[in-house]
């Protein structure tokens, strides 16, 4: 199976390849970069994957990293330190409307399952269904402008007519992988590591497709 993942430099996208690494299954993983010298991997791990030096911003970039990919992870996303401005805002916007576009253009047949990472809160779920209510407040201040973008990716993701899972965590933690989470439509709750998210995508997600076409929440 080959699986291009995008936003693979940290967080969940970098979890994800090193558990798929880990797992041994037969994988022709395909990271892009904007500077590979930097990704975390373990040289045992750089030697199992394939790195493509380019930005989810240029399309260019994205066209050469998911080329005759099966799977194509979209976990991508502006990077929040403090109360800093974030860095990057809209990228998951940009970069996965860059994947689609380009899908649609040159996989017609046969074309890959789309895999995006986005938040509890968003999409049909703003009414904030799967966020606990004292959490409700934090998410429509200080998450509005992220997941302002994370909404039209989504809505573009289901109008695309591709095979795609959204996948929505809630608040995400760094925490260890504990295999023991809730993972359904409409899921409630507070917090998830990305690790654990990380190992719903490659279990749940890639191995054996239980949610195609939809957009499950994962929380502890």
């Amino acid at each position: 199976m080959r699986i291009s993942v995008l936003g693979a430099s940290r967080n969940t996208g970098r979890y994800f390849v090193e558990q798929a690494i880990a797992s041994g299954g037969d994988f022709d993983i395909t990271v892009l970069a904007r500077n590979p010298d930097a990704l975390g991997f373990t040289s045992d791990e750089m030697q199992k994957i394939a790195v493509v030096k380019g930005d989810a911003l240029v399309r260019d970039d994205v066209a050469r990293a998911i080329k005759g990919a099966d799977v194509v992870l979209c976990s991508l996303g502006a990077k929040i330190d403090g109360l800093r401005k974030p860095q990057d805002m809209g990228v998951e916007e940009t970069g996965t409307l860059h994947v689609l576009d380009i899908l649609k253009e040159t996989r017609q047949e046969n074309p890959p399952h789309v895999i995006m990472v986005s938040s509890t809160g968003v999409g049909e779920t703003n009414g904030n269904y799967d966020v606990p209510y004292v959490l409700r407040p934090l998410y429509s201040i200080f998450l509005k402008a992220p997941h302002k973008h994370k909404t039209v990716t989504e809505a573009a993701i289901k109008d695309s007519g591709l095979p795609y899972t959204i996948v929505r965590p809630a608040l995400l933690t760094n925490g260890e992988a504990t295999k023991k989470y809730r993972a359904d439509i409409g899921v409630c709750g507070y917090t998830i590591s990305r690790r654990d998210v990380a190992h719903f995508i490659l279990e749940q997600c890639v191995l054996k497709n239980n949610f195609p076409n939809a957009s499950p929440s994962i929380a502890y």
